[in-house]
């Protein structure tokens, strides 16, 4: 087996190129410190001698440089064992230590080459092929430490090819293409002739990213190595992270046509061909991928993953194609293709793109795998992703809703993706795409606010968490020129959550300020191929910056009623009053919390507290105002609801009752008896129909009690006068409980 492709790094700074002239070729690599240059000169020619080269290093005294010689023949084990001795031998020799991460690196074991470089400065601080590796590490993870790495480097070193490689790549992540000409102009010109190519692909990946093509950096570069597979590899690397995964695919073809050992290139094909829905071509390139680099481990799960899948139900029609797991097919195929249809339907009238083909939504009862399906992209949300007209996400069954997880929101919000991808060829901007999503979550999603007059007062808004908050009054909030950076590379935890946040709220003041159209004619404008900037510009008329001014006038308003602070003191006040037993005390303290945060719906909402004091009061409609509140306004605690229903009933109040039993069953679908209870109140509100999708739900959860689940399916089918239907079921309930009372009945009404 031959090392992975694009892999095999440098010693002390050379790098291989295959293709090359051998003239050009010998006088760089021979005039670097590498003993084996003459090796790589060789592999880069002819690679039988290459390797009759190396493999005469192997019984060299130095095992640093067997180390070197089993990487290049591709025996990573031996590599490893062997650059463990010799860095036992040199403890104080960081530039082992720096070539050894590199090898981890290079197979996937990012932690251990962080470790290793970390270890490589701490024996010399200034060492910059150890800097450039935890660099690397960063850009890998999308972190923004990178970006202090290298402008730490290029402080010391202004002209380092390799940090200005590294500079002009995370320059073009987040969309500067300025920056990144900029950066690439020192290594265009380098004498290193692999660096040069590394800078051509890069150039060529911004002709693309402008639109500009075929780029002449293209030509220029397959004119130097005609087998240069990574200048497509990078192209599509780009075309990646901005959502265009078909262009990414057509790049990754051209990349293994011309380098079919080009391993890491046919492993990103096979994913991003899995994330067009084009499966069995997606495993064929993971299997070849596979098979030259076994060390690939997004690979080796994603395979497992797609082995894993064979069992799953693969149900289709017009409007939705679904993958799921057999165990929750029958109770969640309903509301996922209702949810699907009515979100792309009054999502996209909205914005003037209705899908004309079927969307395929893939549900994952474990977040595992979930992750497996859509790693290696930057600013992926936790609730779920869309490539395009591919929508992955956890099912019910993976997180609960007081993990934060209401995943029927999360559905619409990815359908909303699609219609904004579709609509702009996938030349929406992440911000943008994101925002839209979340502002259809809050304005016309499952869980969207139903205005209602309470003793609190009506809620005026959606709420957003308190550090959102926060971060406006702090100055933290990025620019809308640069606000994909929160996405792309988050400076610190908490700032993909602001930006998710900041983006909705900044196209519902689009909304606001210019009206709904507005936000059509931002999406039109990125279609026709604008930045952020200049989509901003044509679709308001006024500048980003006049945005970004009158956005921060509208905050201050949006969020005047706010007070994290006091919110936070007076919740802490109920809990501990609660805790004790001091209910008044503790329901006052908790409408303090209401009154200074009004739209806290989150793990540590007021409402529920409050209700809850308030039921320890013996308020019984206090409880059922809070609670309403509570539920109008988006909250989904499945314990809040189920007080608020029964409360509802016992308020005489049946048609709220089935409107909260509703919201109930759609926030925990897997739920047998809110399944069951929901058709019971269907039933009684003379919806038989529905009913009996809720009884059919129940039933495929495989409830412990049978006769009950076929006696509610007999009432079902008897009342749409489904009679053999209902005898069936009746007949299979009295077969279980011969002496069912109910069913007895039932049966008898049904023969009459």
């Amino acid at each position: 087996m031959s090392a992975p492709r694009g892999q095999r790094g440098r010693f002390y700074g050379v790098l291989r190129c295959v293709g090359l002239g051998l003239l050009a070729l010998s006088a760089a690599v021979l005039a670097n410190a590498d003993p084996l240059a003459h090796c790589r000169v060789l592999e880069i020619a002819e690679g039988d001698n290459a390797r009759d080269c190396f493999r005469g290093y192997l019984a060299d005294p130095s095992p640093a440089l067997r180390a070197e010689a089993a990487w290049a023949l591709g025996d990573i084990r031996l590599a490893n064992s062997l650059f463990r001795n010799a860095v036992q031998a040199s403890p104080g020799e960081a530039a082992l230590r720096v070539r050894w991460g590199e090898l981890f690196l290079a197979t996937y074991q990012v932690a251990d080459a962080e470790v290793l470089f970390g270890e490589a400065l701490a024996i010399d601080a200034d060492n910059v092929a150890a800097k450039l590796g935890l660099a690397r590490v960063a850009l890998g993870r999308f972190e923004a430490r990178a970006i202090g790495i290298v402008d730490n480097v290029l402080a010391g070193d202004p002209d380092n090819v390799e940090a200005k490689l590294l500079s002009a790549r995370l320059a073009l992540e987040v969309g500067d293409t300025e920056a990144a000409r900029q950066s690439l102009q020192t290594p265009l010109a380098a004498e290193d002739v692999l660096l040069r190519l590394e800078a051509m692909a890069l150039a060529a990946a911004i002709d693309h990213i402008l639109g500009s093509m075929p780029s002449a950096w293209e030509t220029k570069a397959l004119e130097i190595h005609p087998g240069y597979g990574e200048l497509f590899e990078t192209v599509a690397h780009f075309y990646i992270i901005t959502r265009r995964y078909r262009e990414a695919i057509a790049q990754l073809e051209r990349a293994v046509e011309i380098d079919p050992q080009l391993w890491s290139a046919h492993a990103t094909l096979g994913i991003n061909l899995l994330r067009v829905n084009r499966f069995d071509e997606g495993r064929r390139a993971l299997a070849m991928a596979h098979d030259g680099d076994p060390y690939n481990v997004e690979v080796v799960n994603t395979l497992r993953l797609l082995d894993s899948l064979h069992g799953w139900d693969a149900l289709a029609d017009d409007d939705v194609i679904l993958r799921i797991h057999p165990d929750e097919s029958g109770a969640l195929v309903g509301y996922v293709r209702a949810l699907v249809t009515d979100a792309a339907t009054t999502v996209g009238e909205r914005y003037g793109f209705v899908p004309d083909y079927p969307v395929v939504v893939e549900l994952y009862p474990r977040h595992q795998d979930f992750a497996v399906r859509t790693s290696g992209l930057p600013g992926i949300g936790v609730l779920g992703v869309a490539f395009g007209d591919v929508v992955l996400m956890d099912s019910p069954s993976a997180r609960s809703v007081e993990e934060g997880f209401d995943w029927a929101s999360a559905l619409w919000h990815e359908v909303a993706h699609v219609v904004t991808l579709g609509a702009t060829n996938n030349l929406v901007s992440r911000w943008f795409s994101e925002g839209v999503s979340v502002f259809e979550e809050w304005k016309t999603g499952p869980s969207r606010f139903r205005p209602v007059d309470t003793a609190t007062g009506a809620a005026r808004y959606r709420a957003v968490p308190g550090g959102v908050v926060e971060a406006h009054r702090e100055g933290e909030m990025l620019p809308v020129a640069v606000l994909d950076e929160g996405f792309v590379r988050p400076r610190h935890p908490g700032q993909i959550m602001v930006s998710y946040n900041q983006a909705g709220l900044l196209c519902e003041f689009i909304a606001h300020a210019h009206g709904q159209a507005a936000l059509s004619r931002i999406l039109d404008a990125y279609r026709d191929g604008k930045d952020t900037v200049d989509a901003l510009e044509a679709a308001l008329q006024i500048s980003h910056r006049a945005v970004d001014e009158s956005f921060g006038t509208y905050l201050d308003d949006r969020f005047a009623g706010i007070d994290p602070a006091a919110f936070e003191a007076a919740m802490q006040e109920a809990a501990d009053s609660a805790s004790t037993g001091e209910w008044a005390a503790a329901a006052q303290a908790a409408r303090r919390a209401v009154a200074s945060y009004p739209n806290a719906l989150g793990e540590s909402s007021p409402y529920p507290l409050l209700a809850q004091a308030e039921a320890r009061l013996g308020n019984r409609t206090a409880v059922v105002d809070a609670l309403t509140t509570y539920w109008r306004a988006g909250g989904r605690s499945p314990g809040a609801l189920v007080r608020l229903a029964d409360g509802l009933d016992d308020a005489q109040r049946p048609e709220d009752a089935l409107a909260v039993r509703r919201s109930l069953a759609l926030t925990i679908p897997l739920a047998i008896e809110t399944r069951m209870r929901l058709g019971d109140d269907l039933l009684a509100d003379g919806k038989p129909r529905e009913a009996l999708q809720e009884y059919l739900a129940a039933k495929s959860l495989k409830p412990h009690d049978k006769a009950d689940a076929h006696y509610r399916l007999a009432r079902a089918y008897h009342r749409l006068n489904e009679s053999e239907d209902a005898r069936r079921h009746v007949l299979l309930a009295l077969e279980i409980a011969p002496r069912y009372q109910d069913a007895l009945s039932l049966l008898l009404e049904i023969n009459q």
